[in-house]
């Protein structure tokens, strides 16, 4: 029996975004996690540090010292033509705030020029068809190339032209970051040691210095579900004091935005005034804190 397999990846069947917090771990609540196939295109281009080249030439004219170092691979910078707009996932991917119409449904979102690229983090999983699977293995559902860049960070929105034609988006810039906190990964992905769909395996778990993981999968991709968003964990009823604040219970989301937590049942605590440098973090990783009376803007 062959020790390995070899794989030829076609065509780009799902992808699937998930939001992270500032360590790099997926956050739970609703809308934080995005499946869709409405993708043209994800190019990924490899960040390279060339390495330091030394000469010292001789007073004749020829070289005495000639060497190169070595270069480094640094990670990979991505970017993604979309062909539609889901707000929920370019709002994960750039930071840009969605908009909302009346009934609280996620309809656009707006373009501004002070989003914090460095607290807006996301991963990104790609399932590849790989033609002649066979699903030989015990419990496969078929046979995928799996990619997931754990942790990325930087998406801008990119130039797009308005003509007589499909108009196409594009995110760019995002780069793969050390230091994820993805560890298994909350999906079910690949099959267990039972033949059972679950989690990354031991092994195959991220570490802080994975930029990405690819291999064969037997469990299959998420289905098309356009603009389908996950929903994960309850919804925060109470929020302590620190810095940043713990939401409780445990595990549970916060609310997206000031306007939603001050219209919220969310309970401080302590009720008093919270003591300078205490704040809460959002769902859109803006900040606010309990002034003894209401929940504000900022830290306190």
């Amino acid at each position: 029996m062959s020790d390995q397999k070899c794989f030829s990846p076609i065509r780009g069947r799902a992808m699937r975004a998930t939001k992270l917090d500032r360590c790099g771990r997926p956050e739970t609540g609703d809308n934080v996690a995005i499946e869709t196939d409405a993708f043209v295109e994800i190019t990924m281009t490899a960040r390279v540090t060339e390495g330091e080249t030394i000469t010292v030439t001789k007073a004749n004219g020829k070289q005495c010292v000639n060497d190169k170092g070595v270069s480094t691979w640094d990670g990979w910078t991505v970017n993604i033509q979309f062909c539609g707009v889901n707000p929920y996932l370019f709002t994960m991917l750039t930071g840009m705030p969605v908009v909302l119409d009346a009934e609280g449904v996620a309809v656009g979102f707006k373009a501004i020029d002070n989003a914090n690229l460095d607290a807006n983090a996301a991963a990104l999983e790609v399932w590849n068809d790989i033609p002649g699977d066979t699903c030989t293995v015990e419990g496969a559902e078929g046979t995928w190339a799996y990619s997931l860049l754990p942790f990325l960070k930087g998406g801008v929105l990119a130039d797009r032209t308005i003509n007589n034609g499909a108009v196409d988006f594009t995110i760019q810039n995002m780069e793969t970051k050390p230091g994820s906190g993805w560890g298994a990964g909350p999906y079910d992905v690949t099959l267990d040691a039972l033949g059972e769909p679950g989690p990354l395996l031991a092994e195959q778990a991220i570490g802080p210095n994975d930029h990405e993981l690819l291999m064969v999968v037997n469990v299959a991709p998420p289905q098309d579900g356009g603009c389908l968003t996950i929903a994960s964990g309850p919804a925060a009823t109470g929020a302590t004091a620190g810095s940043p604040a713990s939401w409780t219970p445990v595990d549970s989301y916060p609310p997206e935005t000031l306007a939603e937590l001050q219209a919220s049942t969310v309970v401080a605590s302590p009720l008093t005034a919270w003591t300078t440098g205490q704040y809460v973090v959002l769902g859109d990783d803006s900040e606010a804190h309990w002034d003894g009376d209401s929940w504000e803007a900022g830290r306190a």
